[in-house]
C-alpha cells in the first residue's frame, strides 16, 4: 500500500526572487535526506506565500511503498 505524508517548512525567502539562503538549502536538504533514509521519496514540493501574515513555506510531500 502506498502512503503519502505532506509538511510545511517555514522559510524567509520569496520564489520569486533568488534570495534563498544557504541555510534553508541545508534545511530543506536535510528534511529531504532524512525522510530517504527511512525509505520515503519526495515527490513533489510547491511554494506557500505569505497570506497577509508574513508567513511563508515549501509544501512538501513523500511517498512510500
Amino acid at each position: 500500500m502506498v502512503r503519502y505524508e505532506s509538511e510545511v517548512v517555514r522559510v524567509s525567502f520569496k520564489l520569486i526572487k533568488a534570495s534563498i539562503k544557504e541555510e534553508e538549502i541545508a534545511l530543506l536538504d536535510d528534511i529531504i535526506n532524512r525522510r530517504a533514509s527511512d525509505g520515503w521519496e519526495l515527490v513533489t514540493y510547491a511554494f506557500m506565500g505569505s497570506g497577509g501574515d508574513g508567513g511563508r513555506g515549501v509544501l512538501i510531500t513523500f511517498r512510500k511503498d
